[in-house]
């Protein structure tokens, strides 16, 4: 467990971490833990058409492991992620790109402590490509949110020496919890956007956490994964240079005669199609709507992450409804129109009490403004005064 503590020490440090080619033998795969569909924005009609669309049914599967090879990696544990090989689709791109994503953010002086630690990557036995990932984030934040969800209904108090002390020590904890998952994932946003890298898929199930013990919130972790839509907006890529799949050296098993339709490169068109439909024409107004573009996506997540963990578990609050409320619904009024439409429900009332006392729905309306051009940064989220309150549970960091 040495190895992968170090390079989750060195990357943490800012220091490059080297992604290792393993060969199949060097792995022990465990228990599959996970899958994900295999989806993307589909932006082409948001009112009548799902904010995510899956891409030809295919599933990649993540599983727990070992490492069997020796040196300083034996015996560590790992997150196995397995891209499928499915004759006449381009998947292998998916993971290509993916790999050369984690290579840029390691590689660099940045600190990537909020990005998951991509260790290394192998092919399998019929042609699929496997990443190994640190192990030290597990926990998709749509899994804790569920959890989350049910608890806030039994509502239920857990009576010691600390509810004497503070009887809203739940609710805190809650809070403090919820503000540790946003920081750290705007943190690793602003890191891959220093590293000119788009995260452009994120959602509940592309943020980890090492908990979901919110009595650990101490020592949560919280890193972003799933970068294999990530799209380069370095001035050698908008102006014509190469891509992040093409950055990586090109697998033996590439079938040179593909001739289907490549989802990361369509994905990435579709971007910069809504960026010349917005009037972006320069290189740099490109890439400022792509920073953009992510910090709408993760505005809908933190919206997600607040009001999915304080429903009711029946309540519908996932990323396609959340969109439909954000850009028709509610269109440019959350602060108001949304916010008094979760006031009839009793459930969201803490929360809405929380939201108006540190300005947390100027924060929602900044980074899901209708217009690209007034969305705030990621390193400028952070210093927002929802963000930046002071906690009332004292065991939190």
């Amino acid at each position: 467990r040495s190895g992968a503590k170090a390079r989750r020490a060195a990357a943490a440090q800012g220091e490059a971490v080297d992604i290792v080619q393993f060969d199949r033998s060097d792995i022990l795969v465990n228990k599959q833990v996970g899958s994900l569909s295999l989806q993307v924005w589909n932006e082409a009609d948001a009112s009548s058409r799902p904010y995510f669309e899956d891409v030809g049914g295919a599933t990649v599967r993540i599983y727990t492991g070992e490492l069997a090879c020796s040196g300083a990696y034996q015996g560590s544990e790992v997150i196995l992620k397995e891209y499928p090989f499915v004759r006449g689709q381009s998947f292998s791109s998916l993971a290509k790109n993916e790999v050369s994503a984690h290579a840029r953010a390691q590689a660099s002086e940045e600190n990537c402590e909020n990005i998951c630690l991509l260790l290394g990557t192998y092919e399998g036995r019929i042609g699929e490509r496997w990443l190994v990932f640190d192990s030290s984030c597990i926990y998709p934040v749509s899994y804790w949110a569920g959890l989350a969800s049910k608890k806030s209904v039994r509502k239920q108090k857990n009576w010691s020496l600390l509810t004497l002390i503070d009887p809203e020590i739940d609710r805190h904890r809650r809070q403090a919890f919820i503000l540790s998952i946003l920081k750290g994932s705007l943190k690793g946003l602003a890191s891959l956007h220093k590293n000119d890298l788009l995260h452009q898929n994120l959602g509940p199930d592309s943020i980890v956490l090492s908990s979901v013990d919110e009595k650990q919130v101490r020592g949560l972790r919280v890193k972003l994964r799933e970068l294999s839509f990530s799209v380069s907006v370095s001035e050698a890529s908008l102006r014509g240079g190469g891509t992040l799949a093409e950055l990586w050296q090109q697998s033996a098993n590439r079938d040179e005669n593909y001739e289907g339709v490549n989802i990361r490169e369509e994905h990435e068109q579709d971007l910069w199609r809504r960026a010349t439909q917005s009037g972006c024409s320069s290189y740099f107004q490109k890439k400022n709507f792509g920073i953009a573009d992510d910090i709408y996506q993760l505005g809908l997540v933190v919206m997600y992450v607040i009001f999915k963990s304080a429903s009711d578990p029946d309540t519908v609050f996932d990323m396609v409804t959340l969109k439909r409320y954000v850009d028709i619904t509610f269109a440019g009024s959350i602060g108001e129109d949304f916010r008094a439409f979760l006031e009839a429900d009793e459930m969201f009332q803490d929360t809405i009490a929380w939201l108006d006392e540190h300005e947390g729905w100027a924060l929602l309306e900044a980074m899901l403004h209708q217009d690209w051009k007034q969305r705030p940064t990621a390193e400028s989220c952070l210093l927002h005064p929802f963000l930046q309150q002071t906690l009332k549970y004292q065991y939190s960091q």
